[in-house]
Parts: structure tokens; C-alpha cells; sequence
């Protein structure tokens, strides 16, 4: 299979951050992210989300991750990034290090892990990339928000509950049912942490009840070196939940 066609945004000038997104949104999760001093923020759309276009069938994590690669190339990115990736954007991030280890200088996980999903989990998404192509993205609404925000967010923030709704039901139907086959498929990365060499930053919310404040604890540990933040009053969503507390702990780890 060629490799998909990865388009991305660009913000600011400096070094590459490149920060991947959560299933099933876009670029625009950034949205409230300011480029850290001297980076230039390029933030790309998986394949079939946002603005890169629909892959061909069959698409796995690891073709996505060479898709990255070769946009970044085509962007005249040679040398070495920032990476970054939430949720999906994680899984993501973790498939473009195993392929492209000398590419990435740090690297931050945030809401992410590095295991398969359960039986039951896996076949979840397989159900969800039947159903969204017969009826539509509208039940994903219900079905994802209350896993995707943390309780603080749902209870005190509801313009950030009505955006999410509003990118969820903007997604292609083709892109998530793409996406989730992809994610039930993917690699178990759990050997991936401990040969890491480069300074890694593991990022979790108190209130996540879709990736336990305890996976990423582990995570961490797994790691060489490696510094874990558990933020309280958010869930799986921090850059949307607390932009400004995300801002600072980026804007530190890369100080």
C-alpha cells in the first residue's frame, strides 16, 4: 500500500513540535496551544480526519506512521522533531518512533498507553466501525463525551462538551470506521519504552475514564528517565480540558 497523504497546520518558527490528535477529532484539538518559544507548532490530521484525505482500506498504524514521515519530508523537515501525541495520537506517535527512532529528540504521551485493547475493548471498536458507516456519527456523541471529558469538565464546562459534540459529528463516518479498524489491530508498544533514549514526558488527567492515571504511572516507570504529570480536575481531552496548565508543562519541558 503507498503510503496515505498526511496533511498538517503550522503555527509560530523554530524547531518542529509535531503533536498528534485524539480519535475521533482533528488538528483543531490544539486549538488553544500556543507554539513553545522557538518551535514552530505543526500539528497534522491522521488519515481521513481534519483535512488530510480518506486512506485506502486496510490502513494500519504503521502505514500512518510512514505517511507522517513522508509529509514531513515533503515539508523540508530532515532533521530531527518534538513529538507528541494524545490518545490515538499516542498509539500513532509510538508506531513513528519504532520506524523512525533517530527522527525524534523528545517525545510526550499524554493520555495514551502503550498496550492493546481487551477482547471486549477490540470488538467495541469493530461494532463502532460497522455501525457508524449504516447510521452516521450522531451516536457517537452519547457514546464517546462522558469517556472523553473528565467529570469537572462535564459538570463546569459546557461550551468545551458542545465543541467536542459539534467535531465528533463532523467526522467522516469512512475516517472513523478506518481509524478504529486500524486501532484494533494495532502493536503492542510495550517493548518500545524501555529502549527509548531521548527525554520523554508522560502526561495523564486525574479524571480519565477511558486510560486509568495508573497506566501512564506505569508508563513512566517504564521509561528511562522519564517525567510523569497527573493533572487534576481533567480527563482524557487535557489540551481542551486545561489549555493553560497544558501550555505551561510543555512550555517547561521544552524550556
Amino acid at each position: 500500500m503507498p503510503s496515505p497523504t498526511v496533511f498538517s497546520i503550522q503555527l509560530g518558527s523554530g524547531s518542529p513540535l509535531v503533536l498528534l490528535h485524539a480519535f475521533p477529532l482533528s488538528h483543531l484539538i490544539w486549538k488553544n496551544i500556543a507554539p513553545p518559544a522557538g518551535y514552530r507548532l505543526i500539528l497534522p490530521d491522521f488519515p481521513g480526519f481534519g483535512d488530510s484525505p480518506m486512506a485506502s482500506p486496510g490502513l494500519t498504524l504503521a502505514d500512518a506512521a510512514q505517511g507522517l514521515e513522508k509529509h514531513l519530508r515533503e515539508k523540508g523537515i530532515n532533521g530531527s522533531i518534538v513529538l507528541g501525541g494524545i490518545s490515538m495520537g499516542g498509539y500513532w506517535a509510538m508506531e513513528y518512533l519504532r520506524q523512525f527512532p533517530n527522527r525524534v529528540a523528545k517525545v510526550l504521551f499524554i493520555s495514551t498507553r502503550p498496550g492493546v485493547d481487551k477482547p471486549e475493548g477490540r470488538q467495541n471498536r469493530l461494532n463502532m466501525a460497522e455501525k457508524v458507516v449504516k447510521e452516521g456519527t450522531e451516536f457517537m456523541v452519547s457514546a464517546m463525551i462522558p469517556g472523553l471529558l473528565g467529570k469537572t469538565t462535564l459538570a463546569e464546562k459546557p461550551k468545551v462538551v458542545d465543541q467536542v459534540g459539534q467535531w465528533i459529528r463532523s467526522t467522516r463516518p469512512e475516517a472513523v470506521a478506518l481509524a478504529q479498524k486500524a486501532l484494533a489491530d494495532r502493536r503492542n508498544q510495550t517493548d518500545l519504552l524501555p529502549v527509548l533514549k531521548v527525554p520523554a514526558l508522560v502526561l495523564a488527567g486525574q479524571e480519565d475514564a477511558l486510560i486509568p492515571p495508573s497506566e501512564a504511572e506505569a508508563m513512566s516507570k517504564a521509561i528511562p528517565g522519564c517525567q510523569l504529570r497527573i493533572l487534576k480536575r481533567v480527563g482524557h481531552l487535557i489540551p481542551l480540558e486545561d489549555p493553560a496548565e497544558f501550555q505551561k508543562i510543555i512550555d517547561e519541558f521544552l524550556g
